[in-house]
């Protein structure tokens, strides 16, 4: 067709059309001529049929040369609208050559304006499925494969998935910074790809098609489409964990880590993704919470766990709502005057149906939730307002609260405390706040933002279990303590451990040293008591005196204690 341009073409056509057009016109005048004016056929050069054939060969050349045209225009619209609908694919078929220079130009344009989306498109895909920080693959990609291949394991030739996660990474982090701590991350999934690649014999076979992926914050996943055996898992875990035994050069600096991981077998234990990396993430929890460190398989019995652990979460919502969390008192008696001047407040969770659940079954779980803070606040309200009556009363006793390392992470907890003590009208100082060891250890200086206020105000502040931590002394004497509490475990094990009345005997030392009351957790026996006061302890609490006691049954227990002060045996109000 040569560089015949679209203005030219509808010119040709328009031209054919026309002569043919004429042509009829011109027939149709020399007839009229003949029948109306009296003129003769004779004077044409041409018989009248052989003008007639002429006509119809200029009619059918002009149609045909239209039709062919209109075909071929049609035939070029359709590749473009064809090529257009492939431009999101990964097809590299050109368009063909096209005759009109006006569409060979649109064809320049739409070649160059698809190569650049085809462009864009594959440094999207790159980006969606590929780990900025590692360049490994990452949550997205290893989810599709498996998406695609889980449907091919079969009990005799399973999948394997092995969710891992690196051992003491925070505390690398913290020591190295963002930056390193990416170059630690990458250099982790490089050990393990080489120490995967190493491996040779019958367990290569379970690393066909593999995939290793780089997921979220500090954890890797390794899918095997074709694990074989749980043998050669097992090889394979072994010869993962074995490659983290030597350090990282990160930056200059040595840096240890290990990495754990849970690791199901499909479809034994998962016939969907979904269900594949829930299951391996249970069994990396309970390697988190027997042993700190390793790996373990997925088993059903872990699912049961977690299902009963996800019942209990809601009754535990459904219980804050309904304040179903009640306060318990157990009495703290001075060993000098044998008067009560305290309670610890204790937290009981009694359901509607009278059945109660213990509190080391729901207080770890509400520290996972977060619901510890708003637990803690109602059971410090209540301890409060108890509190309160028994000032009413003519009582001296002050109640203790413990606060968790959660409420203790709230920006507000001044403010919470003050406004409790404002709505029970409690005077400032008959509360004492108890804080573990470990938290007071960890975060000094919030400590002692958060107590300063309140200290000024006469709110005691008590270390709970002192002794069972780690302690850095020098940091304790600096924060504003008033009482150190002497964890139970020491004072149960006076009859039995040798070493345990040594231990005991520090602690008050220390607390004489500093100007500290101390107070005995855990007390039972009249030898407990008796060598507790000989070595100077200021108070204690436990079973030898009372259990713990809801509000009426302690303020019985008041009135009662306070007509016989010398009676040390057990009382229950």
């Amino acid at each position: 067709m040569g560089r015949i341009t679209i203005p030219a073409f509808i010119t040709a056509v328009s031209s054919g059309l026309t002569v043919v057009l004429y042509s009829s016109v011109w027939v149709a005048e020399q007839a009229y001529r003949v029948y109306f004016e009296g003129g003769s056929w004779s004077e044409w050069a041409l018989p009248l049929w052989a003008i007639g054939i002429l006509m119809v060969i200029a009619a059918a050349i002009s149609g045909s040369i239209a039709w062919f045209l209109a075909r071929r225009f049609q035939k070029i619209l359709i590749d473009f609208t064809g090529y257009l609908s492939a431009a999101s694919t990964d097809s590299s078929d050109l368009l063909p050559t096209v005759p009109f220079s006006e569409l060979r130009h649109l064809r320049v344009v739409v070649m160059r304006s698809v190569g650049k989306l085809r462009r864009d498109n594959q440094a999207l895909r790159e980006t969606a499925y590929v780990d900025p920080r590692t360049g490994m693959p990452n949550l997205i990609a290893i989810e599709q494969l498996i998406g695609k291949t889980l449907p091919k394991a079969r009990y005799e030739t399973p999948a394997a998935l092995m969710v891992l996660d690196l051992d003491n990474y925070t505390r690398a982090s913290e020591r190295l910074g963002a930056l390193a701590s990416e170059a630690l991350l990458k250099a982790a999934g490089e050990r393990m790809s080489r120490a995967l690649a190493a491996m040779d014999g019958p367990v290569r076979n379970a690393l066909k098609n593999y995939e290793l992926a780089a997921m979220q914050a500090d954890s890797f996943a390794l899918y095997l489409p074709t694990a074989v055996s749980r043998d050669h898992v097992s090889n394979i875990a072994r010869a993962i964990r074995l490659a983290f035994a030597e350090p990282f050069m990160i930056t200059g600096q040595s840096v240890s880590i290990g990495i754990s991981g849970g690791i199901v077998m499909a479809p034994e234990d998962a016939d969907t993704v979904q269900k594949m990396f829930r299951h391996a993430e249970l069994a990396l929890k309970q390697v988190r919470k027997d042993t700190g460190s390793g790996f373990r398989y997925f088993s059903p019995r872990l699912n049961r766990v977690a299902r009963g652990k996800y019942m209990l979460e809601a009754e535990l919502r459904d219980a804050v709502a309904n304040h179903e969390f009640k306060t318990h008192f157990q009495p703290k008696v001075d060993f000098q005057t044998g008067k009560v001047v305290g309670a610890e407040a204790l937290a009981r969770w009694i359901r509607p149906n009278g059945k109660i659940i213990s509190p080391n079954t729901f207080i770890p779980l509400a520290e996972e939730t977060g619901l510890v803070t708003q637990i803690g606040e109602q059971i410090m309200e209540a301890a409060c307002r108890s509190a309160r009556a028994w000032m009413d009363e003519g009582f001296e006793a002050t109640v203790a609260v413990n606060v968790s390392p959660r409420q203790f992470q709230a920006t507000d907890l001044t403010e919470t405390v003050l406004s409790i003590l404002k709505r029970s009208g409690l005077p400032p100082h008959r509360l004492e706040l108890e804080i573990t060891e470990s938290m007071a250890v960890s975060e000094p200086e919030k400590v002692a933002r958060v107590m300063r206020p309140l200290r000024s105000l006469g709110t005691k502040l008590a270390i709970d279990d002192f002794g069972t931590g780690h302690s850095n002394l020098s940091i304790l004497t600096q924060l504003p303590f008033d009482v150190f509490k002497i964890d139970r475990q020491f004072v149960s094990a006076l009859e039995a451990d040798q070493q345990a009345p040594a231990i005991i005997e520090m602690i008050l030392a220390m607390a004489e040293t500093l100007g500290l009351k101390t107070v005995a957790e855990g007390v039972e026996t009249e030898r407990q008591a008796d060598f507790l006061r000989r070595r100077g302890c200021t108070m204690a609490q436990g079973f030898l005196y009372s259990a713990g006691l809801p509000h009426d049954s302690f303020l019985e227990f008041l009135r009662n204690w306070k007509a016989k002060p010398s009676v040390t045996r057990l009382q229950t109000g």
